[in-house]
């Protein structure tokens, strides 16, 4: 029940600052703690529209795009993190985790390869 309070609370928050791309991140973690992955994926697209830039956006929003089998977009939205930080070892593996189910393999091998490396 915590969890549906919260997401009460971060919905009046919403109302009140509707283009806050925050409150609609906080908002699409809440959905995917529920496991309302169609709402939360919604949320989480408002808020890479607001701030594409955002790394907590890129990240959970790309997490549940690769948790759905959505693996072309989710690598897309992995490679954007990357941009902003190069060294996160989990996004590189994730990355090259779509790669390879898209059976895109030297990219896949190329961010494997960038592992090893560092």
């Amino acid at each position: 029940m915590h969890t549906i309070e919260n997401l009460e609370r971060k919905l009046d928050c919403l109302v009140k600052e509707p283009e806050n791309f925050l409150h609609f991140n906080q908002v699409g973690v809440l959905l995917y703690q529920v496991k309302d992955w169609k709402n939360a994926e919604l949320y989480f697209q408002r808020a890479f529209q607001l701030n594409p830039m955002d790394r907590d956006i890129l990240y959970n929003y790309a997490l549940l795009l690769y948790q759905q089998g959505q693996y072309e977009k989710a690598g897309s939205l992995y490679q954007a993190y990357l941009e902003i930080d190069p060294l996160d070892e989990e996004v590189r593996e994730k990355a090259g985790d779509c790669y390879y189910l898209l059976g895109e393999y030297e990219q896949a091998v190329r961010m494997y390869e960038k592992l090893q490396k560092e």
